[in-house]
Order: structure tokens, then sequence, then C-alpha cells
């Protein structure tokens, strides 16, 4: 109830691009950063004031684009799957963001970055491999800066795992379990996890 009321009292980003990237997403099947999650994210930016963000995980560009859109600020983003590499370089062009939103092509633990001044960290990549890459690029944020993950809660199946018939899937599920137990007690991290969309977890860089 709470959520249906949020959503009607709520006003919603408004774009020409969105409409057509949430239709892309459902016509290929591709995960995207829930309504709240983004909304979340673009408010996280304007507080801080943040002007460069570092993305892991474009997909088809949802959540890079609209962080440009909805802010001022330059975004990096990196993503492996050749795919989704030509669906987010098109819809990048098409939103005539290409001045402000630099796609790299490549798997994130391959890739290293000489920048280490980036105001925002959002990780949305393979969840297996969330602790290395946290560690990778959490590098290259600045002290002071924003680090969110998303997908912590991964449909409520990370607090019942046992319950999950598939193998793999309760194996991938004990890994996001292993990297929230991973975040919140980093000493170098201030860490909260919220329930946000599907989990989504804030850390402040000490």
């Amino acid at each position: 109830m709470n959520n249906h009321y949020l959503s009607s009292v709520n006003k919603e980003f408004d774009h020409q691009m969105i409409k057509f990237l949430l239709t892309q997403a459902k016509e290929f099947n591709v995960p995207i950063i829930s309504d709240e999650g983004i909304n979340l994210l673009i408010q996280l930016i304007k507080i801080s004031s943040s002007k460069k963000i570092l993305e892991i995980g474009t997909a088809i560009g949802y959540s890079s684009i609209l962080m440009a859109l909805f802010s001022d600020a330059i975004i990096t983003t990196i993503e492996r799957d050749e795919k989704m590499v030509v669906l987010a370089k098109n819809n990048i062009k098409k939103a005539n963001l290409t001045s402000r939103v630099t796609l790299i092509q490549g798997d994130g633990r391959d890739i290293s970055l000489e920048d280490n001044d980036y105001d925002i960290l959002f990780i949305d990549a393979a969840k297996a491999a969330y602790i290395d890459l946290f560690e990778k690029f959490s590098k290259n944020v600045k002290t002071g800066g924003i680090i969110i993950c998303d997908n912590l809660l991964f449909k409520g199946q990370v607090e019942n795992p046992d319950i999950i018939e598939s193998r793999n899937r309760r194996q991938l599920v004990k890994k996001i379990d292993k990297f929230n137990q991973y975040l919140v007690n980093n000493s170098n991290f201030n860490t909260y996890i919220y329930g946000i969309g599907d989990g989504i977890s804030i850390s402040i860089k000490k």
C-alpha cells in the first residue's frame, strides 16, 4: 500500500528516452535498476554535488543515461557483454550524451583506471564478482566518496538460500550474502544496506 501511495504522489522522471529504454529492457529481457533505486541514485548525486561517476555494469545504458540526463555529472561506465555494448552505445548516442558518458568494453576485473578521484562508484554487474569489483574500484573513489551496490537482496532469496532448489542459484545467493557481510564489516567504509528496490547498499569511504 505504501509503495502504491508513493508511486502515485512522487513525480516520475520525464524524458523521451525513458520509455524507449524501458521498452528495450523488456524486449531483450535485461534487468535494470528499480524506479526507487534510480531515484535514490540521482538524489545522492545531487545531494553530494558529485561531478564524476564510475559505473560497473552498463547493460543497455539505462542507469548511466538517466544519471547524465538528470544531473550534470560525467560518467564512465564499463560493460563486458558485446551485445549490451552495441545497444548501450546506440542508446547513449540517441540520447545525445556521447560527450558525457564514456563506455569502456571489457570485464571490470581486467580493466585498470588511473583516475582516483571519482565521487561515486555504482556497481551493478556480475553478482559473484562483487567483492573483487568493490576491492578493485573502491581505490578509484576519493575519500568521502560514495559507493552504491544494487541487487543485494536478490528478490528476497538472500534471506532464505536453503529453500532455493537450484544449486547454482543457491551458491550465487550465498556469494551475495558473503558480499553483504564483507561490506558492513569493512572498517574502511561506513555502510548501510537499504530495502530499496532489490536491496541497495550505500558505503562512504573513510
